[in-house]
């Protein structure tokens, strides 16, 4: 959309508060499939929600690829922000149900990659199909969108689903199939369910939960169906009204956990990253490019160091911790925060003018370096970890819910905030909040390399 709305706006003639709205729309509404998504997680299995998000991110595709008016581009807008709602929570909720502790923080890095991989993509199509005419460009640039959608889709029909909600659903049969599946052997297999069949028991059965995991044990060894056990988690009415109350009325351990969560996922959008994935072109504009093809070339090389930093930041997130690279992340953007500041300052003083779309240019750039080293992958990686397997789902939609709604209001008001602080002023300001996100990760992170998700709970 950042380098569509150059043309939306040539061929619809909007205004700015409407280019706004036509960005701050799907992040907004994301928020919404987010929440959504959590129940139906719960309800239907992480695989159907997948489909279901497939299925809205297609038709929204559709509607924006077939739109004739703005109005009818701002609702395929919206119907794509609530079907990637979905993707962002139940993607790396369902990675990390199915990972193992030693590679499970690489494997839930790469919802992130591909969404890198998708900005990217995004930004190389919108240049590459700049040069047709504008009344087909954008539209190219929007409904190709929907052949992503139509993958994701063929790939869910593949996969198995989450050993751990069909363990909640009283299906441990099937979720040791799984698990011996996705398993080096049985004997890990079998490691794995008694720990889920555990963990998923509320606190006051725990005793009657290690009942049942040395049920499971002995009908491993006799190879007895194991659906015919005492269930240990019972599912009824009452149950996602409970999972909500101890998640709007927490426990001291749960308020730890919603703390860390949401603080880590305001902190993520509150320091600007979606600023410069919408507005780039904008920004750029304003540091002294002035025309489309400079503009979405510079903007592509964005895309290209967001997808290989995350990359390179994959390698290292099961080896040397969440914490220290998060922490060189928030340093890094802190710093490139300020360059990309002092870059509008330069603008002020005509012998320096001309250094100011260079600086700009590497400040970007170097900001979304450090954020894909760190802010970008863990705060999906860490919620997915730290919320109990019975608060998982919903505990994760929430704090998703925080980092769409901030990302949102963010998108929609930004043209607005550079008016009112001016550009230096607006990114002085996100760095300063980078500054406090490095404080937070230091007190409140805490690390959880190596560990399962049933010790962390």
């Amino acid at each position: 959309m950042s380098g569509a709305v150059l043309f939306i706006e040539e061929e619809f003639e909007i205004n700015s508060t409407q280019v706004e709205l036509l960005m701050g729309s799907l992040v907004i509404l994301s928020v919404i499939g987010g929440l959504i998504s959590g129940f139906l997680a719960d309800a239907i299995g992480r695989r159907k929600t997948m489909l279901v998000a497939a299925a809205i991110v297609l038709f929204g595709c559709g509607v924006m690829g077939l739109s004739y008016s703005y109005s009818l581009l701002l609702l395929g807008r919206i119907l794509t922000g609530i079907g990637i709602g979905f993707s962002y929570v139940i993607a790396p909720l369902y990675v990390a149900e199915v990972s193992s502790p030693a590679t499970r923080g690489m494997l839930i890095s790469f919802p992130e990659i591909m969404l890198n991989v998708g900005i990217l993509l995004g930004y190389v199509s919108t240049f590459c199909l700049s040069g047709l005419p504008v009344t087909i460009n954008w539209r190219l640039m929007l409904g190709l969108g929907g052949l992503l959608a139509l993958g994701l889709a063929g790939g869910v029909l593949i996969i198995p689903e989450s050993p751990r909600w069909l363990v909640v659903q009283r299906r441990t049969n099937e979720a040791l199939s799984v698990l011996m599946k996705i398993s080096s052997s049985d004997e890990e297999a079998e490691l794995r369910l008694a720990d889920i069949i555990l963990a998923a028991e509320p606190k006051n059965s725990q005793q009657k939960a290690a009942t049942s995991v040395l049920s499971v044990e002995m009908c491993l060894t006799c190879d007895t169906r194991l659906e015919s056990l005492t269930p240990v988690c019972h599912g009824n009415d009452n149950e996602a009204a409970g999972v909500w109350r101890e998640l709007l009325c927490p426990s001291p351990k749960t308020q730890k956990i919603l703390f860390a969560a949401l603080g880590l996922q305001f902190f993520q959008q509150a320091s600007g990253i979606a600023v410069l994935i919408y507005y780039a072109p904008s920004i750029f504009s304003k540091a002294g490019f002035h025309s489309k093809s400079g503009d979405l070339g510079v903007t592509m090389t964005i895309g290209v160091a967001k997808t290989v930093f995350i990359l390179i930041a994959t390698c290292y997130l099961d080896t040397s911790g969440r914490r220290p690279l998060l922490l060189i992340s928030s340093f890094g953007m802190t710093a490139s925060m300020l360059m990309l500041a002092g870059s509008f300052l330069l603008l002020n003083f005509a012998s320096a003018a001309g250094f100011a779309a260079p600086f700009a240019v590497l400040g970007s750039i170097s900001f979304v370096s450090f954020f894909s080293m760190g802010f970008g992958p863990m705060s999906g990686l860490l919620a997915s970890e730290i919320f109990p397997l019975r608060l998982r789902a919903q505990g994760v939609s929430l704090s998703m819910a925080m980092n769409r709604l901030l990302s949102g209001i963010l998108s929609l008001t930004f043209l607005s905030i550079i008016h009112a602080l001016s550009p230096a002023g607006t990114f002085f300001l996100f760095a300063g909040v980078s500054t406090i996100a490095t404080v937070f990760v230091y007190l409140v992170i805490p690390e959880t390399k190596g560990r399962s998700l049933e010790e962390l709970s």
